[in-house]
């Protein structure tokens, strides 16, 4: 029986309350959002022993993310393997992070004789998103089988060339398509359109639109919903309106994804009344609320710092049938964060216990990042001794900040090295920690050895950086040119991103008047050394 969205008694009437309790209601009201059919059970085989049976199988368990599963079927088949059940396999095996696994496979399909279709060499294609270099190959081996790209083809090739920022070439292979074949379809624009919205480049992504409609492949609901995503990123919500405005007449309409997108971006900005308008809009429209669309809604009375009244719904989530998950309180937890309400984030972690709802590891560490603004760093460090919870670097980098602020030097090297006990690899930000902290204390010998030691992994620029900017500033120069000529002595090149803020430093410093000039000279003469290399 879905509930009346009925207001708690300790809850105050506000409109923003009830909007969400009336959202709430439409998704408890609504059926299961998982419309995706159940994952087969493990050890299945197909009712008729055809190859089509079978494929539709070893689909459904790499949809699933079964992917032994798909094996086991493809090593049982009772007839010879063809070019879709090849190909299913190896989407399957580079999906599951096995590229040199899935090039197996190919390998086989070319020995066995089938001919590889053009979705087999997309497949193959997914498996190496890192390598830019086999792409040609590809091509190459596609050309010399007579096997034609086709735009799944060329779709992969732009999409992964966008990731890498490549966006000019990207164009080069739709400008391709569109003169040459095959015919581009809305997702060879969609991926160059959202590298145009990641870089703040709208005008250029407003003419690729009017490039798409123009050559007879109209945007459609996935590519404006990306184009709507990067105009919230920057506040563009009367552009957003508008899109959303002319949809119909542009001969798309928009999903509860796109009005989630829409509604995060106005929560983000500040813009709450208007967020929880959309829900209406949505319904409108005939869209339901999902989960994800109540989630936001919820940010948004955290953010309007309706605190009583979020804790409120959480404690009568059970009455309102709300099935509350981990994500509304961590939410919640964040926002009383953010305002140093530690008590409430801790109770908050107790209650996730106590209802069984298991905090993860972000729950753990909000709690510790809020006590450790409140100064309780002895309680943030019984918390990370919890063994029994498996921290990642962003918890015991929040711990550390919080010792370094206090100017604890010895509890920052005993979390470091608990860490790394713990098989927590320490990242640059920890790195960049214990080297202001033992700057701070002037230990700069340690702070020296500590990043001449670190050049095993190779010389990350900000480390030289920041403890050369220490040394300047404490007139530390006979350390400072220790520290360049044993960097030049184990053969590491310095280049302009670590030259320029020295000389930089040495500026604000005053060391580029004429009366101090000498001080700095020697470590001039190893400067131009460096420029002379």
């Amino acid at each position: 029986m879905p509930f009346r969205p009925t207001l708690p008694r300790r809850c105050s009437h506000d409109p923003k309350l009830s909007s969400f309790l009336s959202a709430l209601a439409s998704l408890t009201a609504s059926p299961s959002s998982s419309s995706s059919s159940p994952s087969p059970p493990a050890g299945s085989v197909p009712a008729s022993p055809t190859p089509a049976a079978y494929n539709a199988l070893m689909s459904a368990y790499s949809r699933a993310g079964r992917h032994g599963e798909v094996l086991r079927l493809f090593r049982s088949l009772p007839f010879a393997p063809t070019a879709p059940l090849f190909t299913t396999l190896i989407s399957s095996l580079a999906a599951s992070g096995r590229p040199l696994a899935a090039r197996a496979a190919f390998a086989s399909l070319l020995k066995s004789g089938v001919p590889p279709t053009a979705s087999a060499f997309t497949a193959l294609l997914r498996s190496s998103s890192d390598a830019l270099d086999f792409v040609d190959s590809v091509f190459r081996a596609m050309e010399a089988l007579g096997c034609s790209p086709d735009a799944a083809v060329y779709n992969w090739v732009i999409s992964m060339l966008c990731d890498f920022q490549l966006v000019q070439e990207a164009l080069g292979f739709l400008d391709h398509m569109l003169e040459n074949g095959p015919r581009p379809t809305a997702r060879s624009f969609t991926a160059i359109l959202r590298a145009y919205c990641e870089q703040g480049r709208f005008f250029d992504a407003g003419r690729l639109v009017d490039t798409m409609i123009q050559n007879g492949c109209p945007p459609d609901v996935v590519s404006y919903t990306v184009l709507i995503e990067g105009l919230c990123r920057v506040g563009e919500f009367s552009t957003v309106e508008m899109i959303l405005g002319e949809s119909e007449s542009q001969g798309w309409m928009p999903t509860a994804v796109t009005y989630n997108i829409y509604m995060s971006g106005l929560c983000r900005m500040g813009f709450l009344d208007e967020a929880f308008r959309q829900v209406d809009i949505m319904r409108g429209r005939g869209l339901s609320v999902t989960a994800e669309t109540v989630h936001i809604l919820f940010d948004c009375l955290c953010r309007n710092a309706m605190f009583s009244e979020a804790v409120c719904l959480l404690e009568h989530s059970e009455e309102l049938g709300w099935d509350v998950d981990v994500f509304c309180y961590n939410t919640l937890m964040s926002r009383l964060c953010d305002v140093d309400d530690f008590a409430r984030v801790l109770k908050l972690l107790v209650d996730l216990l106590k209802k069984g709802i298991g905090p993860d590891k972000f729950s753990f560490t909000i709690a510790i990042r809020s006590l450790c603004r409140a100064g309780k760093l002895r309680l943030a460090k019984c918390l990370i001794e919890n063994k029994g919870i498996k921290y990642d670097v962003v918890a015991f980098n929040t711990l550390i900040h919080g010792f370094c602020i206090a100017g604890d030097l010895d509890r920052v090297q005993q979390t470091r090295t608990d860490m790394i006990n713990r098989d927590v690899i320490p990242n640059n930000f920890t790195d960049a920690m214990l080297i202001d902290s033992l700057c701070k204390e002037r230990k700069f010998g340690e702070a020296k050895r500590f990043v001449l030691d670190s050049l095993v992994n190779g010389l990350v620029p900000d480390h030289l950086i920041r403890l050369n900017n220490w040394l300047v500033k404490a007139k530390k120069m006979t350390l400072l040119l220790k520290l360049l000529y044993e960097i030049r002595c184990k053969g590491i090149v310095v280049d302009t991103s670590i030259i320029s803020p020295l000389v930089r430093v040495f500026c604000w410093e005053g060391y580029c008047r004429r009366d101090n000039f000498y001080q700095i000279s020697p470590i001039l003469d190893i400067i131009v050394t460096y420029v002379e290399q």
